[in-house]
């Protein structure tokens, strides 16, 4: 809501990329800031940055492409929005509404560029090892058209190219644009007719491509909360009915499921004399994070002073009174700096 990018009905309104920050939704959070006696509950933020629609030719610099496949390079995965709808007054660049063959622009655009970007490091001689064996491997298949994420590369040969940020091997979520009235009335008509339009997308991997279903038009409608009850009044539904629908709160938790991330906390055993914030940290599976890692994004004396770290699982700690009543039961255990962490942890660094 701090961040609605400029949008106007005309292509390319958007030049500079607009940055959003997202909290990620989180069962535990407030329930450890009450549990806790917490004032100040801070949330792990996802960065959505928007970009312009990319169009033909983006591979080779049209429609200001290079500029934003530059933007799209240095991200973690790809929300693609699509539009799905109907409205004379809305332009659609391409003069026709059709959904599938603007996801195919999209990805056609993503394959080019990354055959040209592969292209261009294999003539480097400082390509060597195992990065040049797995672009060798991806350049064949791109031209193909099957993006990098589907060709199945170890975890190694992914690490090997990491650097290159290549565009189809980020994952990706499709997200059709639908009205609103589709989108209150027919929610399992349209969630099964977006099935079907990403299946018929080329250049996708439909094994792993997430998709869901998003109404800017409500969205923006619905902003202020009192407007939001109205509407939901005047079509007769629950206050709640929206509440896990908007992108907002949907596309954070599909982006932490599409990229395989996890939570963990720290505040709650403070001393209130020393600190009365709880924070949640979000971070890979792929690359979980030690104690000492934790204590160090804290801050870098927490780190130097690490002496041990004490971790409870947060469902276990919320079924006890307080911190010290879950000492007292044996649920909370001592760790040391080199411990790795796992999903949902209460994570308490004691420190010189």
């Amino acid at each position: 809501k701090k961040s609605i990018p400029q949008a106007e009905n005309f292509p390319f309104c958007t030049i500079e990329p607009n940055i959003a920050p997202i909290a990620v939704p989180d069962e535990y959070l407030l329930r450890l800031s009450r549990f806790a006696d917490c004032l100040k509950a801070t949330p792990a933020v996802m960065e959505f940055i928007d970009v312009a629609g990319l169009v033909a030719g983006a591979s080779r610099g049209e429609g200001l492409g290079n500029r934003f496949l530059a933007t799209i390079r240095e991200c973690n995965a790809i929300v693609h929005l699509v539009r799905h709808f109907e409205d004379p007054d809305i332009v659609h660049v391409d003069g026709r509404i059709s959904p599938v063959q603007d996801a195919e622009v999209v990805n056609l655009e993503l394959v080019l560029a990354d055959i040209s970007h592969i292209e261009r490091r294999l003539e480097k001689t400082t390509c060597q090892g195992e990065e040049r064996e797995a672009l060798q491997l991806l350049l064949p298949e791109l031209k193909k058209g099957i993006p990098a994420r589907a060709v199945g590369l170890t975890v190694s040969q992914e690490f090997a190219i990491k650097s290159m940020g290549l565009l189809t091997l980020k994952p990706v979520i499709y997200a059709l644009n639908v009205d609103e009235v589709d989108f209150i009335m027919a929610q399992e008509e349209v969630q099964a007719d977006v099935k079907k339009i990403v299946e018929e997308i080329q250049y996708s991997d439909p094994q792993r491509d997430l998709c869901t279903v998003v109404s800017a038009k409500l969205e923006e409608t619905i902003q202020d909360p009192k407007a939001k009850l109205e509407y939901l009044q005047s079509m007769d539904l629950d206050p709640t009915f929206l509440d896990d629908k908007m992108c907002y709160k949907m596309l954070p938790i599909m982006i932490k499921h599409l990229l395989d991330l996890f939570l963990v906390y720290t505040g709650p055993g403070v001393p209130p004399e020393r600190s009365r914030t709880i924070k949640t940290h979000l971070f890979a599976k792929s690359n979980a994070p030690s104690a000492s890692q934790l204590a160090g994004r804290l801050h870098g004396d927490i780190q130097k002073g690490f002496i041990r770290a004490e971790v409870t699982p947060a469902m276990t700690l919320l079924e006890h009174v307080s911190y010290n009543a879950a000492k007292d039961a044996g649920v909370v255990r001592t760790e040391g700096k080199d411990a790795i962490l796992e999903g949902d942890n209460v994570v308490l660094i004691k420190w010189k």
